[in-house]
Order: structure tokens, then C-alpha cells, then sequence
């Protein structure tokens, strides 16, 4: 198993689409930087320079982060859409497969999917916090709304981990970072194993199983009326102050890490039965 994953790794990071997407992000974060240099060039105290984590891409108060939120449902799988559909029409599925057993071949996908997503989504977010950090002051405690720190102080407490935010917020920021690129890596996994059902014989229906998704959800949405937000840009982005019901969010994405490993298994006996 590892050394299916090592060798399909190594592959899927000299991918075009992997580079693309890895560029495409730190355009994103790149010009949301320079936002925020041109807004507190002008700043002579730190108390008014708004809190650096709160100006991140991936903040709620960041509108560069809107933009990029609204591709997020294709962003997040062209990377690995195609990666079982090129192994196939490449013929390396048959090659990787005769070194090693389908089962193998298959989670080790998985594996590799999910990791080049994590990687993906999480290191150009973890980037911009350094870069954030050591251009601009730590210090900084002002809040994007323009209310002073006292008039803020009660929603900050009420932030998801908000506990970590008030103690470091550097943390917060790092943290939020890598459940960024978690969630975007199980997304990606689902989205990869939809594409290995029968019927998925042409790449570009590969693109569409996740903004289907979405789609439904927010259909759903309409019908239900929940209390608690189910806008994927809410729920993923720091600081939206709308309702979240976190525990229901955990358990819809095991159900996806579910479905993926039933349709993986479907794919493997498949296999074993041709």
C-alpha cells in the first residue's frame, strides 16, 4: 500500500492540473495580500490596523475570498477529477495493478487523492499566514467592521475554537488552514470516487459530481429550512458569524468518506470479476 501511494504521488504532484489549480490559488491569495498592504499603508497605529488572521483569503471579511469561494466546487476537483479516467485511458491502471494487487491499487488512489488535495488546499492558505505575519504586526487588534475592540469582543467568543483564537491566533489561523484542506481533500475523494461508477465513461462528467452536490443541498435547503447554515463558503470560511451546526457537518463528511469506500469497493470487485 505505501508503495502504491508513493509511486501515485509522485505522479500526481508533476500533474498540469495540480500546478495550474496551486497557481490559480496563490494568484487568489496574492492579490488579497496586496489588498491588505494597500489598505494599512496608511495606518499609523497598530490598534487600528485590523487583526491580520481576520484579513485572510480564507476569512469571511476577505472579498477576494468571496470570488474565490464561488469557484471553490470546481477549484477543488479538477486536480484529481480525472485520476482514475487518465489511468485508465493510459493504460497505467493496468501497469500499476500488475505490480502490485487491485485492492492496493485502488486505496492507494484514494490515499493519494486525498493527500494531494490536503497538500493542495491547505500549504498556499499556511503561505499567506507566514507571509501576513511577518509583514504586518501580530499586534494588530482592529476590528474589518470598523467597531472598536470592546463592541467585538463578545462575537470573537462566540468563533468556532474561539478559545485558540483569543489565546494565538496565529494558531486559529493554521489550524483553520488545514480543516480548509481536510474538508477539500474528502470532497475531491467523493468527487473521484463517483467518477469510477459505471456510466462515468467521458472526463468532463468528472467535474460535475461535487456542484451537483451542492446543488442538492441547497435544494434541500430550500425545502427543510434549517436552523443552521449549509453554504459551504459559510461553514469553510473563519469569522462567518451564521448558525453552524458543526456536529451535523462532521457526520455528513464520514458519510462521504462512506460512500466513497462502498463505491471504491464496488469498482474492486469489478475488477476482480472481469
Amino acid at each position: 500500500m505505501i508503495k502504491s501511494v508513493r509511486m501515485q504521488m509522485s505522479g500526481m504532484f508533476k500533474k498540469k492540473e495540480v500546478v495550474l489549480i496551486f497557481f490559480v490559488l496563490m494568484i487568489f491569495i496574492s492579490i488579497n495580500f496586496f489588498n491588505n498592504i494597500m489598505f494599512n499603508k496608511d495606518i499609523k497605529y497598530i490598534t487600528e490596523m485590523p487583526d491580520l488572521v481576520k484579513k485572510l483569503i480564507i476569512s469571511d471579511w476577505s472579498s477576494f475570498g468571496y470570488y474565490m469561494m464561488q469557484y471553490y466546487p470546481l477549484l477543488v476537483v479538477i486536480p484529481t477529477a480525472c485520476a482514475y479516467l487518465s489511468d485508465r485511458d493510459t493504460r497505467i491502471q493496468t501497469y500499476i495493478q500488475a505490480r502490485m494487487s487491485s485492492r492496493n491499487y485502488w486505496y492507494g488512489k484514494m490515499i493519494t487523492v486525498f493527500l494531494t488535495t490536503l497538500v493542495l488546499f491547505s500549504l498556499p492558505f499556511l503561505i499567506e499566514i507566514l507571509v501576513s505575519s511577518i509583514s504586518f504586526s501580530i499586534e494588530s487588534s482592529g476590528d474589518p467592521s470598523g467597531f472598536n475592540y470592546l463592541s467585538t469582543i463578545e462575537d470573537e467568543w462566540g468563533y468556532f475554537l474561539s478559545d485558540i483564537f483569543i489565546k494565538n491566533k496565529i494558531i486559529y489561523a493554521i489550524i483553520n488552514a488545514l480543516i480548509f484542506g481536510m474538508v477539500s481533500g474528502i470532497l475531491a475523494l467523493f468527487n473521484f470516487s463517483v467518477t469510477t461508477l459505471p456510466g462515468m465513461k467521458y472526463k468532463i462528467f468528472a467535474f460535475f459530481p461535487i456542484y451537483l452536490l451542492f446543488y442538492l443541498i441547497s435544494i434541500l435547503n430550500t425545502v427543510i429550512k434549517p436552523a443552521y447554515t449549509t453554504s459551504y463558503a459559510a461553514i469553510l470560511k473563519m469569522f462567518n458569524s451564521g448558525q453552524k451546526n458543526y456536529p451535523l457537518y462532521c457526520i455528513f463528511l464520514i458519510i462521504l468518506i462512506f460512500l466513497s469506500v462502498i463505491f471504491i469497493e464496488i469498482k474492486i470487485r469489478r475488477d476482480e470479476a472481469v
